[in-house]
């Protein structure tokens, strides 16, 4: 529970003391419970949907992390590891069908997959973003990351284009 709650909760224990637990329903102490509550619900509920949001990146930056031990990246590597990273949802697309039998519909799994292949594809003609793997202090702190959330934002990033392309993010 976040301190709020508990706070919350302990006031209201020192005010009734012992003797009564029970609380009236609409009185101000079940209010501010009640309140307490529907924010810890709340705060739960947009740490997940953060947490959501982030899974691709993460992900993404897992996969990348396997360079970083390498001497010397170009970007021809990297393109090489985009491929191969975009190829890997391919295969587990493939996999998925290949499990279906004829005539039946793309189950729910199959067709998120393609959803995210899809928008992997658009964003690669654009520009792919990714850790800055040209950068010595980023390729330290990809070495250390344990796969957070929390790293992400540290780390520097850059796009690349499908024609090899480098775009510096701010």
């Amino acid at each position: 529970m976040p301190r709020s709650l508990r706070k919350i909760q302990s006031q209201i224990k020192k005010k009734r003391g012992a003797s009564s637990t029970a609380l009236v329903e609409d009185s101000r102490d079940a209010r501010r419970l009640r309140r307490g509550m529907l924010r810890n619900e709340k705060l739960a509920r947009s740490g997940t949907l953060r947490q959501k949001a982030l899974l691709p990146k993460i992900t993404r930056c897992r996969h990348f992390q396997q360079l970083v031990c390498a001497e010397q990246i170009s970007v021809v590597d990297i393109l090489q590891h985009i491929e191969n990273f975009l190829s890997n949802l391919d295969e587990e697309i493939k996999l998925l069908s290949g499990e279906r039998r004829l005539g039946r519909p793309r189950s729910s799994q199959e067709d998120r997959l393609r959803n995210s292949l899809e928008k992997e594809l658009a964003e690669f003609d654009v520009g792919y973003e990714i850790p800055d793997l040209f950068d010595a202090e980023t390729r330290k702190l990809l070495s250390g990351w344990k796969g957070d959330g929390q790293g992400l934002a540290q780390m520097k990033t850059i796009r690349i284009t499908k024609e090899g392309k480098v775009i510096r993010m701010a």
